[in-house]
């Protein structure tokens, strides 16, 4: 039963990663993993029996160790995909995700309409359209993002522009500096101190905005991971973001190939230290 088990997930790794090639002319990051999954399964039928039993004792512990790390991480995306976006937002930061010519591409629409349907039944929340311009795109895709925006009649005083990032990590730090701006410009009367405290209910309260992140569902954890990191890192700001997940949906056959390729970009930003704690 087992063999058969392993077997199986073997054949069915192989045909995801054909699958997935096939579709994105091989290009796609992260794709060798479906190959070595492959093969690992026929390693444990093949070649794990033949093993010594103190190797097959140390093999197993690391597979068993690094599986629940994996499933650990995975957990944490999984609910970050849930959402939990409430009632009176201040901003939405709609982060991009690539064009096809000048016209959003069908990920990035998905978090355009997310963001559109809480847009319209939150006329006072304002949204900061964020992404930079790529090599071959014609325009930034903050663009756009206003543009289609504009096309469903969200009004321009509404939108904020931030055409400048190309990670996550600058999504969120010059989407801060736009609202920064923004809520400066709205209390022009208040002293910087005072800017960020429009929306505290009691003088004494930690000041608070809240923002919600538009963005793909398996983007979500780690985008409110880097968001607290990069409000960290602004002493200005300490303690003034509220973050809420808004989850866009994404291609079902697509999705367990971009939450094992989330899983090694957490990986990575946690050790260059771009993420905290939601």
């Amino acid at each position: 039963m087992k063999k058969s088990l392993c077997i199986f997930l073997s054949a069915l790794s192989f045909f995801y990663y054909l699958w997935l090639g096939i579709h994105n002319s091989f290009h796609m990051s992260v794709l060798p993993f479906w190959l070595l999954l492959s093969m690992l399964f026929l390693a444990i039928v093949f070649l794990f029996p033949k093993l010594s039993a103190t190797a097959r004792r140390v093999l197993g512990l690391c597979l068993v160790a690094g599986t629940a790390f994996f499933l650990l991480i995975e957990g944490c995306i999984l609910r970050g995909m849930a959402g939990n976006c409430p009632e009176n937002l201040d901003y939405i930061i709609v982060l991009g995700a690539g064009l096809n010519g000048e016209k959003p591409s069908s990920v990035l629409e998905q978090r355009l309409e997310s963001a559109l349907a809480y847009l319209q039944t939150h006329p006072q929340t304002n949204v900061v359209v964020s992404g930079g311009q790529g090599a071959n795109e014609a325009i930034s895709e903050a663009e756009s993002m206003k543009n289609w925006l504009l096309e469903k009649g969200i009004s321009s005083s509404s939108i904020l522009v931030e055409d400048r990032s190309t990670t996550t990590a600058e999504n969120m730090r010059y989407s801060f500096s736009c609202i920064a701006i923004e809520e400066q410009s709205a209390n022009s009367g208040l002293s910087s101190d005072s800017v960020f405290h429009r929306h505290s209910d009691m003088a004494d309260s930690p000041p608070s905005l809240k923002i919600g992140i538009a963005t793909s569902n398996f983007h979500v954890f780690r985008s409110l991971c880097i968001a607290n990191k990069v409000q960290k890192e602004n002493g200005n700001c300490a303690g003034n973001y509220q973050f809420f997940g808004i989850a866009a949906d994404f291609p079902p056959l697509l999705l367990p190939h971009y939450m094992v390729r989330e899983f090694f970009t957490v990986c990575v930003d946690a050790a260059l230290g771009n993420i905290a704690k939601p």
